[in-house]
């Protein structure tokens, strides 16, 4: 089983999860938006925050919290990894007070390299629901192309929610993203 690895840049670094974390966590599922749109909204106890801690070290998974300096901001995943197929899902938070920063974009590129060049994988996936205008723009702006609509994906809070779908090629990252 590969483990998470640590990956730096010169504006933050990428580090698994620990135990060390469960503030955080408790923190940042107290956000609406990321309570809305992302699984650690359940994790609003410290019991819960270490049973989402624990979720984040699977086989098919590495799970990292973004940091700057010493604080962690936020997260960024590769989930439901397939290496046979060559296809993973990355998914990501920040905190409030870092978001419309670039920092989640960041993170994501960061991600995506390790997975096209350590990882091998050779096509990356962001599912995000409708409503959730923000990460379509971040998939659109790193260049996923929206290719459809996951009906009734997954439930949440008693109800059947979709999915919009954005895919990204190891051969695409030759174009220029969107907006570039």
């Amino acid at each position: 089983m590969a483990t998470t690895p640590v990956l730096t840049t010169g504006r933050f670094v990428l580090r698994p999860w620990s135990l060390d974390d469960v503030d955080f966590v408790v923190g940042a599922a107290s956000d609406p938006e990321i309570r809305r749109f992302s699984s650690v909204g359940v994790a609003t106890s410290p019991a819960a925050a270490e049973e989402w801690l624990r979720t984040r070290v699977e086989p098919d998974r590495r799970d990292w919290v973004v940091v700057m300096a010493t604080d962690p901001v936020g997260r960024v995943s590769l989930a439901h990894i397939n290496a046979q197929d060559g296809v993973a899902e990355i998914g990501y938070w920040v905190l409030p007070k870092y978001r419309r920063q670039g920092m989640a974009s960041a993170a994501v590129e960061i991600v995506e390299e390790h997975a096209f060049a350590s990882e091998g994988l050779s096509r990356l996936v962001i599912k995000h629901e409708p409503e959730n205008q923000a990460s379509c723009a971040l998939a659109t702006s790193r260049g996923y192309l929206a290719e459809g609509t996951e009906r009734g994906a997954f439930e949440r809070h008693g109800a059947r929610r979709d999915l919009h779908v954005h895919g990204l090629l190891a051969a695409d990252r030759a174009r220029p993203a969107v907006g570039t």
